[in-house]
């Protein structure tokens, strides 16, 4: 009997593929060696930018308008829908999560998890609790194992080891923090063997600023609002639009937002390389499942990518994408659009009359500064059928029950989302 390989995904939020790709923008020998090493998709588009409904789409192979769980609260995975843990757990693996940040177990991630440990805020990588994770695979997961473990230290507010804070380490606040969880994976991957499957991506991008800006830009923004007043303009919706400017993720869908990496490693099972490709968060799922050996047979929208790293197939998978907010807001806030044979960007208001719409052609402009909607009629009008063809304002989960809700809102006060 051939035996199985353990599997180790390391999601980690905000990674964004531009500073994964790229070891000048930050010190990752470490991420980069695992690269080179394995074989990596260099344009993997997440459905979302933030956190829950991301992990959702990794672990269900469908999208938000299909899975339901479109923001961080207010609706759970309902109980129809078979999560890549389960059909792990159901082909002989012990399956193993260790999360943090807003992701509690009564959202319905838990199912088919052997244990789910959702840990606080202060439990990080680089303190005790990241040691003890390392003596986990040494003497405690049970093989074959599915570990997924999700790293939040490049969140706001960032954390940086000490002797990181240095421009060597990258010239912004982001970059160093992932210079510091680099250094941790060294040791995490140094614990394993060539039995592991080993997978790195992302949840979702992150807009980030200047390392100057991020140390002081409070003072700035406050600086400004106080000039800002006479015009009536909300502290509120002040602040909230500098954010949604300069840093943080949740509110729109620029690939700085939605570009994630995705890297596979293991010796028997994944060649060196890479591939250019257009894929989708959606297609994780059936992929890891093709490149062990199980057959999955039940109707998901995601599709293994094993073909393109077979060199069988190179199309690219255009791909839908949204963002609805933390909390479920007033639907004039809903941003939703495609990403379309990594060529062109279409960004649309579905309840907002007023919102102009935003076209992107990509070869072109990859920073998406120059939107060309109105000399491109036609596209636009063709993207936007495409989109109200999938009917995707009517799904949403199982409601959550409103004690339930209430401790998610405080779990979300606590990671600094709400105020």
């Amino acid at each position: 009997m051939i035996k199985k390989k353990n599997i180790l995904l390391i999601v980690i939020d905000c990674l964004r593929a531009d500073f994964t790709y790229n070891p000048q923008k930050a010190h990752i020998p470490n991420i980069t060696k695992l690269k080179n090493e394995g074989y990596s998709f260099l344009n993997t588009i997440a459905s979302t930018s933030t956190t829950t409904p991301n992990f959702t789409c990794l672990f269900t192979g469908l999208y938000p308008f299909e899975h339901g769980v479109r923001s961080q609260s207010g609706y759970r995975l309902r109980g129809k829908f078979t999560t890549l843990p389960e059909v792990l757990k159901k082909n002989g693996y012990n399956t193993y999560a260790e999360f943090t940040g807003p992701l509690i177990k009564e959202i319905g991630l838990s199912k088919g998890f052997d244990e789910y440990n959702l840990r606080g805020a202060k439990k990080t990588i680089h303190t005790q609790w990241g040691c003890e994770l390392i003596n986990k695979f040494k003497e405690y997961y049970k093989e074959p194992w599915f570990v997924c473990l999700h790293i939040w230290s490049l969140h706001l507010p960032r954390i940086i080891r000490k002797g990181c804070n240095r421009k060597k380490y990258g010239l912004t606040i982001y970059g160093r923090a992932l210079s510091s969880i680099d250094i941790y994976l060294e040791k995490l991957l140094n614990t394993q063997s060539d039995d592991t499957l080993i997978i790195l991506i992302g949840d979702h991008g992150e807009k980030t600023a200047y390392s100057k800006f991020e140390y002081f830009g409070k003072r700035i923004i406050k600086f400004l609002f106080r000039r800002m007043k006479k015009f009536r303009i909300t502290k509120k919706y002040f602040f909230k639009g500098v954010r949604d400017i300069l840093i943080g993720h949740g509110y729109s869908i620029y690939d700085e937002l939605i570009k994630i990496p995705f890297i596979l490693h293991n010796k028997d099972l994944i060649p060196q390389g890479e591939s250019a490709c257009q894929i989708r968060q959606i297609d994780i799922f059936p992929t890891i499942l093709d490149i062990i050996g199980i057959n999955y047979n039940k109707e998901i929208t995601g599709k293994s990518a094993l073909p393109i790293i077979k060199g069988t197939d190179c199309s690219n998978r255009d791909a839908y994408i949204e963002a609805v907010g933390v909390i479920i807001p007033s639907k004039d806030e809903w941003l939703t659009g495609l990403r379309i044979d990594n060529k062109y960007k279409f960004i649309y208001a579905p309840f907002q009359e007023d919102f102009e719409d935003e076209l992107y052609f990509l070869k072109d402009d990859p920073a998406e500064r120059y939107n060309v909607a109105k000399e491109n009629k036609s596209l636009t009008d063709k993207f936007k059928n495409k989109i109200k063809e999938m009917r995707t304002e009517r799904m949403v989960g199982e409601k959550i029950d409103e004690d339930i809700e209430k401790k998610i809102v405080e779990k979300l006060r606590n990671l600094g989302y709400m105020d």
